[in-house]
Protein backbone atom coordinates (compact mmCIF):
# COMPACT_ATOMS: atom_id res chain seq x y z
CA UNK A 1 0.00 0.00 0.00
CA UNK A 2 1.59 3.32 -1.08
CA UNK A 3 0.97 6.82 0.32
CA UNK A 4 -1.98 7.63 -1.92
CA UNK A 5 -3.78 4.34 -1.49
CA UNK A 6 -3.33 4.73 2.26
CA UNK A 7 -4.90 8.20 2.06
CA UNK A 8 -7.85 6.64 0.22
CA UNK A 9 -8.05 4.05 3.00
CA UNK A 10 -8.18 6.86 5.58
CA UNK A 11 -10.88 8.74 3.63
CA UNK A 12 -13.12 5.70 3.95
CA UNK A 13 -12.13 5.01 7.56
CA UNK A 14 -12.42 8.49 9.06
CA UNK A 15 -15.99 9.64 9.86
CA UNK A 16 -17.32 12.73 8.10
CA UNK A 17 -18.18 15.85 10.08
CA UNK A 18 -21.04 18.25 9.45
CA UNK A 19 -18.74 21.20 10.18
CA UNK A 20 -16.40 20.29 7.32
CA UNK A 21 -17.34 21.22 3.74
CA UNK A 22 -13.99 20.12 2.24
CA UNK A 23 -12.09 17.34 3.98
CA UNK A 24 -9.35 14.85 3.17
CA UNK A 25 -8.26 14.73 -0.46
CA UNK A 26 -7.92 18.40 -1.45
CA UNK A 27 -5.07 20.90 -0.98
CA UNK A 28 -6.68 22.35 2.14
CA UNK A 29 -9.61 21.72 4.42
CA UNK A 30 -12.54 24.12 4.77
CA UNK A 31 -14.72 24.36 7.86
CA UNK A 32 -17.41 26.78 8.88
CA UNK A 33 -17.06 29.03 11.93
CA UNK A 34 -19.89 31.17 13.27
CA UNK A 35 -19.35 34.93 13.11
CA UNK A 36 -19.34 35.09 16.91
CA UNK A 37 -16.73 32.34 17.23
CA UNK A 38 -12.95 32.51 17.30
CA UNK A 39 -10.93 29.83 15.50
CA UNK A 40 -8.26 28.54 17.93
CA UNK A 41 -5.26 26.81 16.32
CA UNK A 42 -2.37 24.94 17.94
CA UNK A 43 0.25 22.46 16.79
CA UNK A 44 2.40 19.86 18.51
CA UNK A 45 4.73 17.12 17.35
CA UNK A 46 5.83 13.88 18.98
CA UNK A 47 9.13 12.31 17.94
CA UNK A 48 10.47 8.81 18.41
CA UNK A 49 13.16 8.58 21.14
CA UNK A 50 12.17 12.03 22.42
CA UNK A 51 8.51 11.71 23.37
CA UNK A 52 8.24 7.91 23.35
CA UNK A 53 10.14 4.67 22.75
CA UNK A 54 8.62 2.80 19.85
CA UNK A 55 9.27 -0.59 21.44
CA UNK A 56 7.87 0.48 24.81
CA UNK A 57 4.42 1.59 23.62
CA UNK A 58 1.87 0.03 21.31
CA UNK A 59 1.02 1.88 18.07
CA UNK A 60 -2.46 2.56 19.50
CA UNK A 61 -0.99 4.31 22.57
CA UNK A 62 1.38 6.38 20.44
CA UNK A 63 -1.51 7.43 18.19
CA UNK A 64 -3.63 8.34 21.20
CA UNK A 65 -0.85 10.44 22.72
CA UNK A 66 -0.29 12.30 19.45
CA UNK A 67 -3.82 13.69 19.59
CA UNK A 68 -4.08 13.94 23.38
CA UNK A 69 -1.21 16.42 23.75
CA UNK A 70 -2.89 18.69 21.20
CA UNK A 71 -6.27 18.43 22.91
CA UNK A 72 -4.54 19.49 26.11
CA UNK A 73 -3.39 22.73 24.45
CA UNK A 74 -6.93 23.50 23.32
CA UNK A 75 -8.20 22.78 26.83
CA UNK A 76 -5.71 25.28 28.28
CA UNK A 77 -7.24 28.02 26.13
CA UNK A 78 -10.75 27.26 27.33
CA UNK A 79 -11.75 26.31 23.79
CA UNK A 80 -13.76 23.46 22.30
CA UNK A 81 -11.83 21.20 19.87
CA UNK A 82 -13.29 20.91 16.38
CA UNK A 83 -10.87 19.36 13.87
CA UNK A 84 -7.23 18.54 13.15
CA UNK A 85 -4.76 17.68 10.41
CA UNK A 86 -1.84 15.30 10.92
CA UNK A 87 1.54 14.86 9.23
CA UNK A 88 3.51 11.62 9.56
CA UNK A 89 7.22 10.94 9.08
CA UNK A 90 7.46 7.23 8.20
CA UNK A 91 10.78 5.36 8.47
CA UNK A 92 11.25 2.08 6.54
CA UNK A 93 10.68 -0.11 9.61
CA UNK A 94 7.14 1.23 10.16
CA UNK A 95 4.68 -1.04 8.35
CA UNK A 96 1.25 -0.26 6.99
CA UNK A 97 -0.18 -2.57 9.63
CA UNK A 98 1.58 -0.55 12.35
CA UNK A 99 0.20 2.69 10.88
CA UNK A 100 -3.33 1.30 10.87
CA UNK A 101 -3.01 0.51 14.57
CA UNK A 102 -1.58 4.00 15.19
CA UNK A 103 -4.64 5.57 13.57
CA UNK A 104 -6.91 3.22 15.47
CA UNK A 105 -5.71 4.66 18.78
CA UNK A 106 -5.80 8.22 17.47
CA UNK A 107 -9.30 7.96 16.00
CA UNK A 108 -10.72 6.33 19.12
CA UNK A 109 -9.75 9.41 21.13
CA UNK A 110 -10.99 11.71 18.34
CA UNK A 111 -14.38 10.00 18.49
CA UNK A 112 -14.50 10.40 22.26
CA UNK A 113 -14.12 14.17 21.91
CA UNK A 114 -16.17 14.45 18.70
CA UNK A 115 -13.27 15.98 16.76
CA UNK A 116 -12.76 15.44 13.02
CA UNK A 117 -9.56 14.50 11.20
CA UNK A 118 -9.71 16.55 8.00
CA UNK A 119 -6.39 15.92 6.29
CA UNK A 120 -2.62 15.61 6.59
CA UNK A 121 0.56 14.49 4.85
CA UNK A 122 3.11 11.65 4.76
CA UNK A 123 6.87 11.79 4.27
CA UNK A 124 9.89 9.51 4.48
CA UNK A 125 11.88 9.89 7.69
CA UNK A 126 14.78 8.27 9.55
CA UNK A 127 12.71 8.03 12.73
CA UNK A 128 8.96 8.10 13.25
CA UNK A 129 7.29 11.38 14.06
CA UNK A 130 3.73 12.71 13.98
CA UNK A 131 2.69 16.34 13.95
CA UNK A 132 -0.85 17.59 14.50
CA UNK A 133 -2.32 21.00 13.87
CA UNK A 134 -5.53 21.27 15.83
CA UNK A 135 -8.41 23.71 15.41
CA UNK A 136 -10.73 24.76 18.19
CA UNK A 137 -13.43 27.35 18.61
CA UNK A 138 -14.47 29.69 21.36
CA UNK A 139 -16.48 32.86 21.83
CA UNK A 140 -14.27 35.97 22.13
CA UNK A 141 -14.88 36.35 25.89
CA UNK A 142 -14.24 32.66 26.51
CA UNK A 143 -10.54 32.45 25.60
CA UNK A 144 -8.05 32.32 28.50
CA UNK A 145 -4.44 33.40 27.93
CA UNK A 146 -1.32 33.05 30.07
CA UNK A 147 -1.00 36.76 30.63
CA UNK A 148 -3.92 37.61 32.92
CA UNK A 149 -2.65 36.64 36.39
CA UNK A 150 -2.85 39.45 38.95
CA UNK A 151 -1.57 39.91 42.54
CA UNK A 152 -4.02 38.34 44.98
CA UNK A 153 -5.08 35.59 42.57
CA UNK A 154 -5.00 32.01 43.81
CA UNK A 155 -3.05 29.33 41.91
CA UNK A 156 -4.78 26.01 41.27
CA UNK A 157 -3.87 22.73 39.60
CA UNK A 158 -5.98 19.74 38.56
CA UNK A 159 -4.97 16.15 39.23
CA UNK A 160 -1.66 14.89 40.64
CA UNK A 161 1.83 15.57 39.36
CA UNK A 162 5.10 13.75 38.73
CA UNK A 163 6.22 10.31 37.56
CA UNK A 164 4.44 10.69 34.25
CA UNK A 165 6.96 8.60 32.33
CA UNK A 166 5.72 5.44 34.05
CA UNK A 167 2.36 5.60 32.23
CA UNK A 168 0.59 8.96 32.58
CA UNK A 169 2.32 10.55 29.58
CA UNK A 170 0.39 8.26 27.24
CA UNK A 171 -2.82 7.41 29.09
CA UNK A 172 -3.82 10.81 30.51
CA UNK A 173 -7.22 12.32 29.81
CA UNK A 174 -6.98 15.79 28.23
CA UNK A 175 -8.77 18.27 30.51
CA UNK A 176 -11.05 19.57 27.74
CA UNK A 177 -14.27 19.25 29.74
CA UNK A 178 -12.63 20.78 32.79
CA UNK A 179 -11.34 23.73 30.76
CA UNK A 180 -14.75 24.39 29.26
CA UNK A 181 -16.35 24.16 32.70
CA UNK A 182 -13.89 26.70 34.11
CA UNK A 183 -14.48 29.30 31.40
CA UNK A 184 -18.23 28.85 31.63
CA UNK A 185 -18.54 29.22 35.38
CA UNK A 186 -15.65 31.37 36.63
CA UNK A 187 -13.29 32.39 33.77
CA UNK A 188 -9.72 31.94 35.10
CA UNK A 189 -7.44 34.97 34.86
CA UNK A 190 -4.66 32.84 33.31
CA UNK A 191 -4.26 29.18 32.34
CA UNK A 192 -1.73 26.75 30.88
CA UNK A 193 -1.38 22.98 30.61
CA UNK A 194 1.52 21.38 32.45
CA UNK A 195 3.62 19.83 29.71
CA UNK A 196 7.14 20.88 30.74
CA UNK A 197 6.88 20.75 34.53
CA UNK A 198 4.85 22.66 37.12
CA UNK A 199 7.47 25.27 38.00
CA UNK A 200 8.58 25.87 34.43
CA UNK A 201 5.02 26.27 33.16
CA UNK A 202 4.05 28.49 36.09
CA UNK A 203 7.08 30.61 35.22
CA UNK A 204 5.61 31.16 31.75
CA UNK A 205 2.47 32.62 33.35
CA UNK A 206 4.50 34.78 35.75
CA UNK A 207 6.73 36.17 33.00
CA UNK A 208 4.00 37.24 30.59
CA UNK A 209 1.71 38.46 33.40
CA UNK A 210 4.49 40.48 35.04
CA UNK A 211 3.90 38.98 38.50
CA UNK A 212 5.48 36.66 41.04
CA UNK A 213 4.12 33.81 43.14
CA UNK A 214 4.27 32.15 46.54
CA UNK A 215 4.08 28.36 46.28
CA UNK A 216 3.13 26.19 49.24
CA UNK A 217 5.22 23.01 49.06
CA UNK A 218 2.84 21.28 51.47
CA UNK A 219 0.00 21.63 48.96
CA UNK A 220 1.70 20.29 45.82
CA UNK A 221 -0.31 17.21 44.68
CA UNK A 222 2.30 14.45 44.33
CA UNK A 223 1.17 11.45 42.27
CA UNK A 224 1.39 7.81 43.33
CA UNK A 225 3.74 7.15 40.43
CA UNK A 226 6.11 9.88 41.62
CA UNK A 227 6.17 8.28 45.07
CA UNK A 228 6.65 4.83 43.56
CA UNK A 229 9.63 5.96 41.52
CA UNK A 230 11.10 7.75 44.55
CA UNK A 231 10.73 4.62 46.72
CA UNK A 232 9.34 6.55 49.65
CA UNK A 233 11.78 9.46 49.43
CA UNK A 234 9.39 12.42 49.81
CA UNK A 235 11.96 14.98 48.67
CA UNK A 236 12.55 13.13 45.41
CA UNK A 237 8.81 12.66 44.93
CA UNK A 238 8.25 16.39 45.42
CA UNK A 239 11.00 17.19 42.92
CA UNK A 240 9.27 14.89 40.45
CA UNK A 241 5.97 16.71 40.95
CA UNK A 242 7.62 20.10 40.51
CA UNK A 243 9.57 19.39 37.39
CA UNK A 244 8.98 16.09 35.56
CA UNK A 245 6.64 17.42 32.89
CA UNK A 246 4.10 15.63 30.66
CA UNK A 247 1.47 15.73 33.41
CA UNK A 248 -0.96 17.55 31.08
CA UNK A 249 -2.99 18.90 33.97
CA UNK A 250 -4.44 22.42 34.01
CA UNK A 251 -2.58 25.10 35.95
CA UNK A 252 -4.61 28.28 36.36
CA UNK A 253 -5.17 31.40 38.44
CA UNK A 254 -8.41 32.85 39.78
CA UNK A 255 -9.49 35.80 41.90
CA UNK A 256 -10.43 35.20 45.59
CA UNK A 257 -14.10 35.54 44.63
CA UNK A 258 -13.71 32.98 41.85
CA UNK A 259 -11.92 30.62 44.23
CA UNK A 260 -14.86 30.69 46.61
CA UNK A 261 -17.31 29.96 43.78
CA UNK A 262 -15.21 27.16 42.33
CA UNK A 263 -14.80 25.47 45.69
CA UNK A 264 -18.55 25.00 45.88
CA UNK A 265 -19.13 23.52 42.45
CA UNK A 266 -15.99 21.62 41.34
CA UNK A 267 -16.55 18.33 43.20
CA UNK A 268 -20.15 18.12 42.03
CA UNK A 269 -19.01 18.19 38.41
CA UNK A 270 -15.64 16.38 38.62
CA UNK A 271 -15.71 14.02 41.57
CA UNK A 272 -12.79 11.98 40.22
CA UNK A 273 -10.51 14.91 39.35
CA UNK A 274 -8.84 16.63 42.29
CA UNK A 275 -8.35 20.38 42.49
CA UNK A 276 -5.59 21.78 44.70
CA UNK A 277 -4.84 25.37 45.71
CA UNK A 278 -1.05 25.51 45.69
CA UNK A 279 -0.24 29.18 46.20
CA UNK A 280 -0.97 32.80 45.37
CA UNK A 281 0.12 35.40 42.86
CA UNK A 282 2.06 38.33 44.31
CA UNK A 283 4.45 41.15 43.46
CA UNK A 284 5.59 42.53 40.13
CA UNK A 285 8.65 40.38 39.36
CA UNK A 286 8.44 36.83 37.94
CA UNK A 287 10.01 35.11 40.93
CA UNK A 288 8.75 32.36 43.21
CA UNK A 289 8.77 32.37 47.01
CA UNK A 290 8.69 28.94 48.60
CA UNK A 291 6.56 28.22 51.66
CA UNK A 292 6.44 25.28 54.05
CA UNK A 293 4.34 25.18 57.22
CA UNK A 294 3.33 28.76 56.32
CA UNK A 295 6.95 29.91 56.58
CA UNK A 296 9.30 31.08 53.85
CA UNK A 297 11.97 28.50 53.00
CA UNK A 298 14.87 28.37 50.58
CA UNK A 299 14.31 27.09 47.09
CA UNK A 300 14.56 23.29 47.36
CA UNK A 301 18.14 22.14 46.77
CA UNK A 302 16.81 19.14 44.89
CA UNK A 303 14.93 21.38 42.47
CA UNK A 304 15.64 20.79 38.81
CA UNK A 305 14.47 22.65 35.75
CA UNK A 306 11.59 21.23 33.75
CA UNK A 307 11.87 19.68 30.30
CA UNK A 308 13.20 21.60 27.29
CA UNK A 309 13.83 20.27 23.76
CA UNK A 310 16.94 22.44 23.29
Amino acid sequence: MNEFSFIEYLKKKIPKSGRVSVGIGDDAAVMSVDKNKKLVVSTDVIVENVDFKIRALSPEKIGRKTLAVNLSDIAAMGASPAAFVISIGKPPYITTSWLKRFYKGLLALAKQYNIACIGGDFSKAKEFFASITIFGEASPHQIVKRSGARPGDWIAVTGALGGSFLRHHHDFMPRVLEGLFLVKHIKPTAMIDISDGLVQDLSHILKVSGVGAALDLDEIPVSRDARKISRGNEKKALTSALSDGEDFELLFTVSPRQKKMLGKIWKKEFSKVSLKWIGKIEGEKPVIRWLRNEKVVAMPKIFKQGFAHF
